[in-house]
């Protein structure tokens, strides 16, 4: 019976040998994650050539319609296509004077949005890191406490099941471990696709205001 659980064990311990080392490399510093350098805040300059987003002119408040085309442009379900049509058709219902003004404040109000949804994003990787460096703590305990198990000689049968559920445990801890950190290349992505969703809208934007 001793023998039959050894070669399980066995087997166990050589399919975790891939995952367990990457979990005890788990080191990330502070609480990011990703290759991409961190830039906790957007300046409105890098994705902006029109009128300086202060005052009254980048009151987005005081027109409403600006306030709601520009959330609608930050849903990224909409193409870029759909963001130009629904940013021409826009312009085209504004009088000649009230162009630049409204046009910037409808820029300043996307930038509003995906600055607050990039924030969130943001905090949510840290908040995943962090996590994952509990669920990689978790693991190495598991692990000892694993190997402890098997340097007992001659278990008993008792001994035998709870080593079965500590290497069930740690099977377990292991796959959500990996499970989640092969999303992390997805959602390091995510604040960088909000960056250039940002530049396009600005573009569309500018393309639209009177020369």
């Amino acid at each position: 019976m001793l023998k039959h659980f050894s070669l399980i064990a066995g087997a166990a311990l050589a399919s975790l040998a891939l995952s367990v080392p990457a979990v005890h490399a788990y080191e990330p510093k502070k609480d990011w994650p990703c290759v991409q350098v961190k830039v906790p805040d957007l300046s409105y300059g890098m994705v902006w050539t029109g009128p300086p987003l202060e005052g009254e002119m980048a009151d987005w408040r005081a027109t409403p319609e600006a306030g709601r085309l520009g959330k609608k442009l930050t849903v990224r379900r909409y193409t870029e296509e759909e963001v130009a049509k629904f940013v021409k058709e826009y312009a085209d219902t504004l009088p000649e004077a009230d162009k630049t003004r409204d046009l910037t404040r409808l820029f300043a109000a996307a930038f509003h949005y995906i600055t607050i949804e990039r924030k969130d994003v943001i905090s949510g990787i840290e908040r995943f890191t962090r996590r994952q460096r509990e669920l990689a703590d978790q693991v190495r305990t598991t692990r000892e406490e694993f190997d402890a198990s098997l340097a007992i000689e001659d278990p008993t049968d008792e001994q035998m099941e709870k080593r079965r559920e500590i290497e069930n445990r740690l099977n377990w801890e292991t796959r959500i471990f990996d499970d989640r950190e092969k999303s992390t290349k997805y959602v390091c992505e995510v604040p960088t696709l909000l960056e250039q969703r940002l530049f396009l809208i600005g573009r569309d934007i500018a393309n639209q205001l009177p020369q």
